[in-house]
């Protein structure tokens, strides 16, 4: 049984409108904080970690990337003086990371122009019950393909911010 054109159509649109808002956010995020959405992503979720460091496999994990791609991004982020990484010494194959203070402040900026653009390009359009339906036929795809994962999915970085311990930054560019 092949897809019907209502299901082909609306998929379609779905890939559409998903391309078009992370565009928008992308635009807005690189223009006014010089951090792409991946990195404002990965940001956010150590902001969350509280306490503890996160792995990067966690990390890489959690925003649907491939460890050598958010190793990579770690790079950039550690020379820019956002985050910090450090290897336990009774684990050599673990890499841990954690914000900075600058990262903190660059994170505090950056949150609000995501949140702004993201009101500009989707929120100020649906209601509060669409984004509820919105969300429920979201989950319903995710688990129907094996792929929802309450960390990634359900984040409790969406919530705002957290009291993360940070770490000094050291000279970067941001």
């Amino acid at each position: 049984m092949s897809a019907s054109r209502e299901s082909v159509v609306t998929w379609v649109n779905f890939q559409q409108t998903g391309r078009v808002i992370q565009s928008l956010l992308e635009e807005r995020l690189q223009a006014e904080t010089d951090l792409s959405l991946p990195e404002f992503e990965v940001l956010w979720r150590l902001e969350h970690a509280a306490e503890e460091p996160m792995q990067m496999s966690d990390i890489a994990e959690q925003v649907l990337g491939s460890p050598s791609g958010i190793t990579r991004m770690a790079d950039r982020l550690e020379g820019d003086g956002l985050i910090t990484r450090e290897t336990p010494h009774d684990n050599r194959r673990v890499v841990h990371a954690r914000l900075t203070a600058k990262g903190v402040s660059v994170l505090g900026r950056a949150r609000r122009v995501f949140g702004e653009a993201l009101d500009d390009a989707f929120s100020a359009h649906l209601s509060d019950s669409d984004v509820s339906a919105l969300r429920r036929l979201l989950r319903t795809l995710l688990e129907a393909n094996g792929a929802w994962v309450d960390s990634r999915c359900n984040p409790a970085f969406a919530t705002g911010p957290a009291k993360a311990p940070v770490v000094p930054a050291p000279r970067g560019r941001r």
